[in-house]
């Protein structure tokens, strides 16, 4: 087939000056800085920041040409167009979308170079019209973990407690026949393994034991995403990508049977949701106030006997001698000598070679309790407003306010809008009072230590920075091992923010006294009623099963009008107490259900607000 003349793309440009306004004008040819969502471009500020993405137009293929070769022109130049027209043709208006969306085109060219060398065919220049529906469908199926044939458990083992970098888990897997896609996917999945979990005190509760798995159903769902904003851009192409979206709906229809759904959210066990909770609690209440005075004695007596005495760089090169100096110096608090603070600032020298999350109960710096009095704050906005992790850390010193309408004590959140728009909406949300008191006490501590913050987790290391999750995870671990969440089988509960915000929609919904879906939704900032019953849903937790039972009790009472079906297995036991069993008799119901239990596991789901499913297994 004879290919089209080249036309002149509009908005390639390397030049600064031609950029859209939304990439940084500090991008280059082949690497241009995005806001990510919930920013907007701030010339004066560095791209480098939290706040951008990097698209990288650099890509390395199989026969380890670059992108960036002269030879690939004609691809990058389309590439380019597309990318510039996906978002100001508002298909999409986030940006940051377009670091999957260039990475998936150069994946697929590569995955078809790969196949043309393997045979033996010329690898010539390609272009996004040399792509066909073979090629998509073996690049899809190319992450299939599972019927590749890998093991990634035994590659889990063989790596062990290793920092997972790119050269060490290549060189794990260089011997392996596996297409260059299959090998990227492999590694980056033994790489989100945090190698930060080897500092845990226990293994994890809810981490599944067989990582054999392929990639999950999202994973190549995203791909797809990715190939038909190819095709929805293809005007905008010299060589056009004529693959439409139900032909890739198709392929992916066709091969999915290979690939996993998405794990939910994990429900936190009420006994260690109740922990996390109640000792954040107890941190704001009984340490925190202590904390503030003390930690502000100890920089007041730093800055006054040791900075403004000794020159820059003696202090620097004496750093934990006179830290020491200044702890021995500045009375501990009776509150807070439970706590065990052996070290002002950093436990750099002080506390040695760290070996477990364990080692801050014997020895904690104030450097890390101010750590922990971020973590606590973030477990509270999370437990008491549900919000999302990308709300939470965006939330500004200004969050507080008092409802003029109904006199509530408010938070103000930002939340994702139903669009794809790049910006969010702001919502506020009431709290406890008490809750309203901590968060305030922790933002007017935090903005005397940065003065001019603008979010409220400052980092401490980086200057006119924001702590980054995976800083936040790690603080999150200590935090677990530090305050001895209760052990499940010898493995502990790791918690993660957006495991609160779960525990929040199945505490609300189902143990309270209203069964109304409503509140609950507009709690969460849904759009849909039925994503808030996805989140409540806890028909597959053994964990909830007691909860389950009592709440079923207490939610038929009353209810005459509730219709109850149940499945096959359970139909016989339930016909033959029928007569018996009156909903709204909660002493009947609660004796019959007491018997089901002592042979079979009950659990329910509830249908549309209107009917119980109740099912069981024996």
């Amino acid at each position: 087939m004879k290919k089209p003349k080249i036309r002149n793309c509009e908005a390639t440009s390397t030049s600064p000056t031609d950029f859209p306004d939304w990439v940084h004008p500090h991008s280059t040819a082949f690497e241009w800085f995005v806001p990510r969502t919930g920013f907007k471009v701030a010339p004066a500020q560095a791209p480098t920041s939290s706040k951008y993405a990097k698209i990288n137009f650099n890509y390395k293929f199989c026969n380890n040409s670059h992108a960036t070769d002269s030879i690939w022109n004609l691809l990058s130049k389309d590439l380019k167009s597309s990318a510039i027209a996906l978002i100001e043709s508002s298909s999409s208006k986030r940006p940051n979308a377009l670091v999957g969306f260039i990475r998936t085109a150069f994946e697929v060219i590569d995955h078809v170079l790969e196949l043309r060398i393997a045979s033996s065919r010329p690898p010539k220049i390609l272009t996004l019209s040399d792509i066909t529906k073979g090629h998509i469908k073996s690049f899809l199926e190319a992450h299939d973990l599972v019927a590749m044939g890998i093991h990634v458990s035994a590659l889990n083992a063989e790596l062990g407690s290793t920092v997972r970098n790119r050269n060490n888990i290549s060189d794990k897997i260089a011997r392996m026949d596996i297409p260059s896609i299959t090998r990227k996917a492999l590694i980056q999945k033994l790489k989100d393994r945090d190698a930060t979990t080897s500092e845990r005190e226990f293994d994890s509760a809810y981490e599944p034991d067989d990582n054999d798995q392929a990639l999950s159903i999202s994973t190549i769902q995203n791909k797809c995403t990715d190939l038909s904003y190819l095709h929805i851009t293809k005007e905008h192409q010299a060589y056009q990508f004529e693959i439409g979206k139900h032909e890739i709906t198709d392929i992916l229809n066709a091969i999915s049977k290979g690939f996993p759904n998405k794990n939910q959210t994990p429900l936190m066990p009420t006994n260690i949701a109740f922990h996390y909770i109640s000792h954040a609690i107890k941190f704001h209440r009984d340490y925190a106030p202590s904390l503030r005075k003390y930690i502000q004695d100890l920089d007041t007596y730093y800055t006054a006997n040791i900075l403004s005495k000794y020159a820059e760089s003696t202090v620097k090169a004496n750093s934990h001698i006179f830290k020491r100096q200044t702890l021995e110096a500045v009375p501990m608090p009776e509150e807070l000598k439970p706590l065990n603070i052996k070290t002002y600032g950093k436990c750099s020298f002080s506390r040695g070679k760290y070996e477990s999350h364990a080692d801050l109960r014997d020895h904690i710096s104030t450097r890390e309790l101010i750590d922990f009095y971020a973590i606590t704050t973030r477990i509270l906005i999370h437990t008491f407003t549900a919000c999302r992790l990308l709300s939470t850390s965006l939330i500004d010193k200004d969050c507080l306010t008092l409802s003029k309408m109904d006199g509530l004590w408010d938070i103000k959140l930002k939340i994702p809008k139903s669009s794809s728009s790049n910006e969010l909406e702001i919502i506020k949300r009431p709290i406890p009072k008490v809750i309203w008191d901590f968060i305030y006490d922790y933002i007017s501590f935090m903005e005397g230590r940065h003065p001019g913050m603008a979010s409220i987790w400052p980092s401490d290391t980086h200057k006119d920075a924001d702590r980054d999750e995976r800083v936040n995870r790690k603080l999150l671990d200590q935090y677990s091992d530090w305050i001895a969440v209760p052990l499940i089988d010898q493995k502990r509960w790791y918690a993660r923010p957006h495991q609160f915000r779960r525990f929040f929609a199945a505490f609300f919904f189902y143990l309270s006294e209203g069964t109304d879906i409503e509140p609950l939704r507009w709690m969460m900032g849904h759009i849909e009623p039925s994503i808030t019953l996805y989140y409540a849903d806890i028909s597959t937790q053994a964990d909830w099963e007691r909860e389950t039972l009592e709440f079923l009790t207490e939610f038929l009472e009353g209810n005459v009008g509730k219709d109850i079906l149940v499945d096959d297995d359970l139909e016989e036991d339930l016909s033959e107490c029928s007569l018996q069993v009156k909903l709204g008799d909660r002493a009947l119901l609660a004796e019959h259900l007491r018997e089901l239990s002592s042979h079979r596991h009950i659990k329910l789901k509830i249908l549309n607000d209107q009917k119980i499913y109740i099912y069981a297994s024996k």
